[in-house]
């Protein structure tokens, strides 16, 4: 029964920090939402929530991440969220796309092609017809990564 219990919570607070990261995204504070919806997620993780849901909550924090110009910590969401979408039988198109378009960003041709040549992302294009309406958020212009 306290497992129980402490599945509830973890997935309440999940919950609650996805609309932290929402609010703090629409604020432009794209660091406050890339915890928020990591932090979400973890508890997602933790509550055994569907993988769908974490996948979302995975790419969330991926395009806040990039936003916030964090981009190891981008690709690690999105590549979290391809392989949740993928366990959850969901569509990864927009994760696929995400991460592409972060290392196109970067200047990183051949990490974006060595994503684009991947199994998986054959098959998502296929299935995520929409994956072209979204693009990553534009943050404060980022200068060089070390």
């Amino acid at each position: 029964m306290l497992t129980a219990c402490g599945t509830q919570v973890e997935l309440r607070t999940a919950a609650q920090q996805e609309q932290f990261g929402r609010e703090s995204a629409s604020q432009g504070d794209w660091a406050q939402a890339m915890r928020a919806y990591a932090d979400a997620a973890q508890n997602a993780e933790l509550g055994h929530g569907d993988a769908a849901w974490q996948a979302r909550l995975h790419h969330a924090a991926g395009r806040a991440a990039s936003a916030a110009c964090r981009y190891e910590a981008a690709a690690f969401h999105f590549r979290s969220a391809i392989a949740l979408a993928k366990q959850g039988r969901q569509s990864s198109a927009l994760s696929y796309k995400a991460l592409i378009d972060l290392y196109q960003r970067q200047g990183k041709t051949a990490e974006a092609l060595a994503v684009r040549n991947e199994p998986g992302w054959h098959g998502s294009r296929a299935l995520g017809a929409f994956a072209d309406i979204e693009s990553l958020p534009v943050g404060k212009p980022c200068g060089p990564q070390p």
